[in-house]
């Protein structure tokens, strides 16, 4: 355990709680705690950062504002002591199209986030899509690979159905068969996988907040589950995975907390190892 924890940081979905549930009660109590201790706390996700993101806190119950803010798997940075969203290594919008045309014949929902959730553009209605515009209060649109390439991107965002057979395979049989070092493929929650610029993850959006903030990233403690929190588990001053985590984030993790998010994992991790 590190001597001295200035942060902490957390993933959303699978870590802080299960998608569009409110925080289970030791968690939620126990981040209040932190900030009543004078420990600065926020959210790394994959979702891109605009208001709604950042009200979460209040929508949960907290009682303070988020002092910053990771989205688009590390694309964007907010924090309270910087005016504005910094966007951090976009994808170009000519690779943009390449990738759109290659997965439009799939069985999945191609996804472009113009405007954070104010405009996005989507191959189709689905599940998927009505879920998400009940939990972000989204605006969408039907779209086509060219529409979708006309700005450059923080990433594109592949929904399909985990549960029918064999379809994950054939999607990554066809990612498989466009190789190219212009774009890395992460899997960010089950029935999803994210297209984003090569060397971008949280953990490249975490330095750049701990270094323009003037704070050791070893006094940094990270919350994570899954693939897309990896390098910012294993970047972090103390890197906790969750025990529903997926093992390759185990595997880089400094701890493994004993109780899933259902259990209240991440709230007696902090009770247990960090608060007064």
């Amino acid at each position: 355990m590190i001597e001295r924890v200035t942060a902490v940081i957390a993933d959303v979905d699978g870590t802080i709680n299960l998608k569009g549930s409110p925080l289970m009660p030791r968690t939620l109590a126990a981040i209040n705690r932190l900030h009543e201790q004078g420990i600065l706390f926020g959210t790394a996700s994959g979702r891109p950062l605009d208001h709604r993101s950042l009200d979460k806190a209040r929508e949960w119950g907290l009682n303070f504002e988020f002092d910053m803010a990771i989205g688009m798997n590390g694309g964007d940075l907010w924090d309270r002591d910087h005016e504005g969203i910094e966007h951090i290594m976009l994808l170009r919008k000519e690779l943009v199209r390449e990738i759109c045309e290659f997965m439009w014949p799939l069985d999945c929902n191609v996804i472009v986030y113009e405007d954070a959730y104010d405009h996005v553009l989507v191959k189709r209605r689905d599940q998927h899509l009505e879920d998400s515009v009940i939990r972000n209060k989204s605006f969408w649109e039907f779209s086509t690979p060219k529409e979708m390439a006309a700005h450059d991107t923080g990433k594109i965002e592949i929904q399909y159905d985990k549960d029918k057979p064999g379809l994950e395979e054939q999607l990554m049989a066809v990612i498989a068969e466009h190789p190219s070092t212009e774009w890395d493929v992460v899997k960010t929650f089950p029935g999803t996988v994210e297209f984003m610029t090569p060397g971008l993850d949280k953990s490249v959006a975490l330095r750049r907040y701990a270094e323009r903030n003037s704070i050791p990233i070893s006094e940094i403690m990270a919350f994570g589950d899954m693939d897309n929190d990896i390098a910012m588990i294993a970047a972090a001053g103390w890197g906790v995975c969750m025990a529903n985590g997926c093992d390759e984030a185990k595997a880089v993790a400094d701890a493994i907390t004993e109780y899933g998010v259902l259990e209240d994992g991440m709230g007696r991790y902090l009770e247990t190892y960090v608060l007064c």
